[in-house]
């Protein structure tokens, strides 16, 4: 009797040493094995038999079609979608995470739809480590620039044959800006750019006063600013106050008065924004306006 019991957990031992094995080789827990090697024969009857009875009689049924199909959809799912990435996540952030092929094809893939509006989100991408994915930034800019060059010239070359048409300097102007707002400059040559939009501004005042618009007069003073030509943005403020009285000048001539610490012109200047019903500030406006009004 004691031989067939021995017999009996020595058979049992064996079994569950094998069904542990073959958990193991298919990515399973072999713990159960643990549960029969306690509990001999009777263990295996509890885990299998029931298991077979829900076989037997308790069939799940299924779509084969529907599941080859939603597998098929999941699988879709993992492609990544580069325009729908470029949208959600800042290009810096996607050149960083990606391989060198996906950020190359990420970055050819928006260079392709309209080089002129989307090389702005990429150019984050000229400092990347992958030397292919900054060239082709670089290769971006330089393409942009021509573009912008070339449309400056044929602006230019239109208005010298009629100087005195205000929708001529208009185009002009317009593409002095874009050069300008580019971010394809540096400091020295954005500064050259904005000297030649305040020339044709200026020139063009003198024959006709009233001959720009109050956007691009708006531009013209916030140059002059830039530019540290304080006497010809102070006299132009003046001269054309009504057709300036807009958030972006009013901010500028208060930092023109701050920093030259007239105290009198920056309280003027405040005061006539407070009471200017005209120009509704933005909330970048009004944060301004309280840090010129606490540091008053």
């Amino acid at each position: 009797m004691e031989t067939m019991i021995l017999a009996v957990i020595a058979v049992n031992t064996l079994c569950a040493a094998l069904y542990a094995l073959h958990c193991l080789r298919g990515g399973q827990n072999p713990g159960i094995a643990l549960f029969f090697a306690f509990l001999p024969v009777a263990g295996f009857l509890f885990y299998f038999v029931p298991r077979r009875l829900q076989k037997s009689f308790f069939k799940v049924h299924y779509d084969r079609d529907s599941l080859v199909k939603r597998l098929s959809i999941e699988k879709g799912a993992e492609e990544v979608d580069l325009e729908k990435a470029l949208n959600i996540v800042p290009v810096k952030d996607a050149m960083a995470v990606s391989a060198n092929a996906d950020k190359r094809a990420l970055l050819l893939d928006q260079l392709r739809k309209d080089i002129r509006t989307n090389y702005k989100e990429l150019l984050p991408a000229e400092a990347d480590l992958d030397s292919e994915s900054a060239h082709y930034v670089a290769a971006a800019k330089m393409e942009v620039y021509s573009i912008h060059q070339k449309a400056l010239a044929r602006a230019f070359q239109a208005y010298a044959g009629q100087p005195d048409d205000s929708e001529a300097l208009g185009a002009v102007l317009d593409a002095l800006a874009e050069l300008v707002d580019s971010d394809l400059l540096s400091v020295r040559e954005r500064d050259i750019y904005k000297g030649k939009y305040c020339t044709c501004v200026q020139a063009h005042l003198v024959r006709r006063p009233d001959g720009v618009d109050p956007a691009r007069l708006a531009r013209h003073l916030c140059y002059l600013v830039d530019l540290h030509r304080e006497q010809e943005a102070q006299a132009l403020w003046q001269e054309q106050y009504d057709r300036l009285r807009q958030e972006a000048c009013y901010m500028k001539m208060m930092a023109l008065f701050y920093e030259q610490g007239d105290k009198a012109r920056f309280e003027e200047c405040i005061r006539q924004l407070q009471a200017d019903t005209s120009v509704r500030l933005s909330a970048q406006g009004l944060q301004q306006l309280r840090f010129w009004l606490e540091r008053n």
